[in-house]
């Protein structure tokens, strides 16, 4: 096994954060946003100023946990975390040869240092490609990888590995995906859908109901009205609580590096990608079959406990697909909806600041039906073609726009 720089230990806090008389306010628009009665106007000004402490009590509120067993549930740990290690071992072994080599060069703006944030869609170490593999092909890349399978946004923002490397390699593009592990891993999709099948809480929002009206302008993803409507009926608040929370972090995160315009951060001008997932298909199947080429499927899906993610939770709450075969990906589909509107967002804040720095990348409907390996994981070529998206987006001069981002076309 190649070795590299050994990755900074994540540390477990717990904290109990006391709010007084000059930071009560705050804690009114905590509880609003908790309860989804959150306006569009409050929501901003609660993200004006977001801190550290803030969050954890919102992540707190949202999975009645105290913050240190958040963590450590969310850990990555075990063989997963050694296959994790070993596939960013031999790549930044890779970055590391180029950059003695001389890659570096301040004159030629083609070639690219860029650092890569995420979970499983950037770091799949069970056999599959991932969206880096594809990346790190270009000869003009020098890649750095932080990538986790498994990783949850939450242990991200907490170890804040990404501060450090920043600071070391300065690079020109710092790549994001995160947010999955934390909608969907340890079953917590149970802790946030209305098994009743009557939830009103995506009226009650006012933000998610602009963000859907905001994306009706955008040719390329329009939605399903249909199934995404059906869909919101098993959206509890805690969904669109923890959907607020992402939007907080995000912001948090992005704000972090490159400062305000009036004070711009050390990393001002680096380009920001983020990607927000495509529809999982919620299923127990093993995929087993005929076709030699597609040995691999029963293998990964029993290995990492395919249906556990999606299915069982759904199943866990007694929400049944018998009389709607379609229902649990309705349910999906409504989510990560959402869920891509809310990051096109946050690029847009940022322009709208004169800082147009973050770029989202589309995947929404490139997987169809046949196109996963398991319920949240694309198959190479899948993965292959969203990476090439994300090469024309590093490489491109354009401005990001909310009515103009990069969309992976369907196969």
């Amino acid at each position: 096994m190649i070795l590299t720089r050994s990755p900074v230990a994540r540390p477990i806090k717990s904290k109990t954060v006391e709010f007084n008389s000059s930071n009560i306010a705050r804690l009114d628009l905590i509880n609003c946003l908790l309860a989804n009665r959150i306006t569009r106007d409050k929501l901003a000004q609660l993200r004006t100023g977001v801190n550290a402490e803030e969050l954890s009590i919102i992540i707190q509120r949202i999975y009645d946990l105290n913050e240190k067993y958040i963590l450590e549930l969310s850990a990555v740990d075990g063989l997963l975390r050694r296959f994790n290690l070993i596939k960013n071992n031999n790549r930044n072994y890779e970055f590391d040869q180029k950059i003695k080599k001389g890659f570096r060069d301040l004159k030629d703006t083609k070639k690219k240092v860029i650092l890569a944030e995420g979970d499983s869609w950037f770091n799949y170490p069970i056999i599959l490609t991932d969206i880096i593999d594809r990346i790190r092909m270009e000869s003009d890349f020098a890649l750095y990888s932080l990538a986790s399978g498994g990783d949850w946004f939450l242990n991200m923002l907490t170890g804040r590995e990404y501060v450090e490397e920043l600071s070391l390699l300065h690079p020109d593009v710092f790549l994001i995906s995160g947010g999955g592990n934390d909608l969907v891993g340890s079953r917590r999709l149970a802790a946030i859908v209305d098994p009743s099948g009557k939830s009103s809480e995506f009226a009650e929002s006012e933000w998610a109901n602009e963000l859907m009206e905001k994306a009706k302008r955008r040719a390329c993803t329009q939605v399903d009205k249909k199934k995404f409507d059906k869909g919101c009926e098993y959206l509890s608040k805690d969904f669109f609580a923890l959907l607020m929370f992402f939007h907080l972090q995000y912001y948090f995160l992005i704000d972090s590096i490159i400062g305000s315009k009036d004070k711009p951060g050390k990393f001002s001008n680096i380009k920001i990608i983020t990607q927000g997932y495509d529809f999982g298909i919620p299923s127990h199947a093993l995929g087993f079959g005929i076709n030699p080429l597609k040995w691999y499927i029963p293998f990964i899906r029993m290995f990492l406990g395919h249906g556990g993610w999606l299915k069982t939770p759904l199943q866990l709450r007694g929400i049944s697909d018998k009389n709607d075969t379609d229902l649990h990906r309705k349910i999906i589909y409504s989510m990560i909806y959402l869920f891509n509107e809310m990051m096109i967002e946050i690029g847009d804040l940022f322009a709208k600041r004169d800082q147009p720095n973050v770029f989202h990348i589309d995947c929404r409907g490139v997987m169809g039906d046949k196109g996963w390996v398991d319920e949240l994981h694309a198959k190479p070529k899948h993965f292959m073609k969203i990476g090439e998206v994300f090469i024309k987006c590093i490489t491109s001069s354009d401005k990001p726009t909310y009515d103009n981002v990069f969309v992976v076309t369907k196969f």
